[in-house]
This record gives structure tokens, sequence and C-alpha cells, in this order.
């Protein structure tokens, strides 16, 4: 049996490599401006021409490509598990719940924007499904969609009916005011265990309570997305999409029409949310949810597309390069949130709140030729990252084999 898809690996790396471009703007100023360019230096140098130009191809673009990627793991391993004749679902729950323990981690000590927790809770539900055929898990995929927009969209209606404090907490997520924005900035600027501690704290009143039920359905169609694309996932690998089983004639069909449907969508709702003023009750009620349908169209077609690239013979140095971080996903979405946090926070550089976004996309190009080099590096002496050995070595409960001869020792006694 294959060892690894190469395809995979190349599809792994672009979406490793695409995600800091709107992860960085998480790090860098109050989170508000990640969803709403009015929201933190609206005034600064390109600020909507690179806020339009990555919520068209960035946001949740990449994410989504990782949950499709992520889903097809599922299968891909449960397959390898069968190959070898032992058992997939222990192994499974143990990877899952070892990248939930990580995930918590990053989460509390490092950024609360961290995924993995979601990943790792979804995928144990998800396991059930694996059996199911890849059409009927296209289909379940996209029900499972729907219930993500329903949600986004009841998120508005609930947001509507608040009012007083209650309205004012909520609005530190898309349109703080200055005491908000100060706030914030004061919490990243300030020493490692006062950001702890304020990201720990949860408040109590009655505004809180009905604040964090809106901030409940939002987070819901956020799980509801990623178990959606994840399931897309599992279907496209059964189908042979992402299992590098399809024709040439099938990524190009992806190409052509899903990215330009996904793009399409993504600007209706841009267009609707810079006519309505970026209003909080249409961005919630409606604004998101052309982005939230059009991003899972443009995550497909960008599986078309990479994969079309990876069937030429050309640019093969450059592949090579990104197969690389695609290898080390786990190590290098950890290492961009700690080079974040050095780089913004106050017990690193400090910068937070300080750049604007044309900055921060050239502090992510510098990210990503980093990557790009060291994990090339890495892997020319050991046989994976640093933490897929840590991750892989909790999973099974026995230290692993990680340079590159004593792999070839140990080859397929493992999947």
């Amino acid at each position: 049996m294959q060892a690894r898809i190469s395809q995979l690996d190349l599809l792994r790396g672009i979406a490793i490599l695409g995600i800091p471009f709107m992860n960085m703007v998480g790090f860098s100023m109050p989170m508000a401006a990640y969803l709403n360019p009015k929201a933190y230096l609206a005034e600064g140098p390109l600020n909507d021409y690179m806020f339009i130009f990555l919520h068209l191809f960035a946001d949740q673009k990449f994410m989504g490509l990782f949950a499709l990627l992520f889903g097809a793991g599922i299968i891909l391993l449960a397959e390898k598990r069968k190959y070898l004749k032992k058992s997939a679902a222990k192994i499974h729950y143990s990877r899952n719940f070892w990248l939930l323990v990580v995930g918590m981690l990053h989460a509390i000590y490092i950024w609360e924007g961290d995924i993995l927790t979601v990943y790792a809770l979804i995928a144990m539900v998800l396991y059930v499904f694996r059996r199911l055929r890849g059409g009927w898990l296209i289909t379940l995929g996209i029900m499972v969609l729907i219930g993500s927009v329903l949600s986004s969209n009841y998120t508005g209606v609930v947001l509507s009916g608040l009012s007083g404090e209650a309205r004012y907490i909520v609005s530190e997520i898309f349109s703080p005011d200055a005491a908000q924005i100060q706030r914030d900035i004061a919490a990243y600027s300030g020493g490692f265990w006062e950001l702890v501690n304020h990201r720990l704290v949860a408040g109590n009143s009655d505004a809180d309570f009905a604040a964090s039920l809106m901030m409940l359905l939002f987070s819901l169609s956020l799980i509801l997305k990623v178990s959606a694309m994840m399931l897309l996932g599992m279907g496209l690998y059964k189908t042979g999409v992402l299992s590098g089983e399809a024709t040439q004639e099938t990524y190009k069909r992806l190409a052509v029409t899903a990215i330009p449907i996904g793009l399409i969508l993504t600007s209706v709702g841009l267009i609707g949310n810079y006519s309505h003023g970026w209003d909080i009750n249409y961005y919630f009620l409606y604004g998101d949810v052309f982005n939230l349908v059009g991003a899972t169209f443009t995550s497909i077609g960008y599986i078309g597309l990479v994969c079309l690239w990876y069937q030429t013979d050309k640019h093969q140095w450059m592949k090579n390069k990104i197969q690389q971080v695609g290898r080390m996903a786990f190590t290098n979405y950890l290492v961009q949130s700690v080079i974040c946090v050095f780089i913004f926070y106050g017990f690193g550089l400090g910068l937070y709140g300080e750049l604007t976004r044309i900055e921060v996309a050239s502090v992510c190009i510098a990210l990503v030729l980093f990557q790009l080099a060291y994990s090339d590096l890495w892997l020319k002496v050991f046989s994976m990252g640093p933490l897929e050995w840590f991750w892989r070595t909790l999973t099974y409960l026995r230290i692993q084999p990680i340079f590159k001869e004593k792999l070839l020792y140990s080859a397929g006694t493992e999947a």
C-alpha cells in the first residue's frame, strides 16, 4: 500500500502556508479587524484593498481546504490500519485525544483562535461515518453546511434582540469602540500570565449570558462548517478526488466551475456588507452567509487547481518544497502561532496593534519563506516534523523512529 500520497502533501502544504494570511490579522490587531475592515486602522494604506483580496482568496478558503484534507485523513488512516489488519478505532481516538489536549494548551497559553480542538472533537464524532460511500458522505456534508448557514443566520436574529450591555459586549467582536480597543491592546501588550488570565476570566452577569448565547450560535455555525468540510473531504477521498485517482478532466472541471462560483458568492457578500456600511446586524443576518458558502466552493476549486498543477512537470522544485511543508503541517501550524506571539504580544516584540494590513501581509510572506526553508532542511535528516513525532509517540504510547535510517528499518510496521 502507498505509504504517502504526495498530492495530499502538496495540498496540505498550500493550506498551511495560506492560513497565516488570515490568522495573522487576529494575532496582530483586535479580532474584530478579522471580520470588519472598518473596525481598526480603517484609514491605513491599502486597508480595504488588502481586506477584499484576502477575503476573496484566503478567508475560510485555506481553513476549509485544511479541513477537507483532515477529513480525508480519517479515511486514509482507517484504510492503512485495515491493510495492516490492525485496529483503526483505537489509534483514531488516541490520535485525536492527544490532538485535543495540544489544542487546548494552544488555545489557553498561545492563541485563542486555535482550531485543533475543534478538529479533534469533530473527528471523534465523524469517525462513525467512515464506512459510508463517497456520495453519501458528500450529501451529508452538504446537509451539515446548510445547518451552518441556518445557524449563522439565526445568530443575526438573536443579535437583533440584544440591547444595552449585552449588545455592547457583542460589539467588541465586530465594531468595538475606542475604550474596547484600548482594553484589547492593553491585554495583549502586557505580560504572559496577565494575558492567560484575561482569556480564562469569564463574566457571569445576565448581559454576559445573553451575549454568550449569541456567540454560542456563532461558534455553532463554525463547528458545523468545519464538520461539513471534513465530511466533504471524506467523500472526495472515497470518490478518488483526494486520493489521486481522479482524471485530469475532473480536476479541470472542479477548478473552472467551483472557483468562479465561490468568488461570485463571496463578492456578493462583500458588496452587501460595504453597501450597508459594515452594519453588525446585516453582517450576522446575511453578510457572512455568502462567504460561508462561497468559501466552500473556492476551497474545493483549489483542490482542482492544485491537482492540475501537481500533474504537470513544471515547477517541480517548488512543489517539492511545498510538499515538505505539508509533511510537517502540525509542526508548522503551531510554529506559526509561536512566531506570531513573539512578534506581536507584549512579552515579545510588542507590535500588537501597530501594523497595517499591508505590513502584516509582508510579515506573512516572510513567514512563508521561512517555513519553506526550514521544513526542507529538517526533512533532509528526519522522517517527520518534531511535533508530528511527539504526536505519533503519544498516539502509539511508544517512542517512534524519527531519523531516516531508523525509519527504513521499521517501515511497514505501523500506519
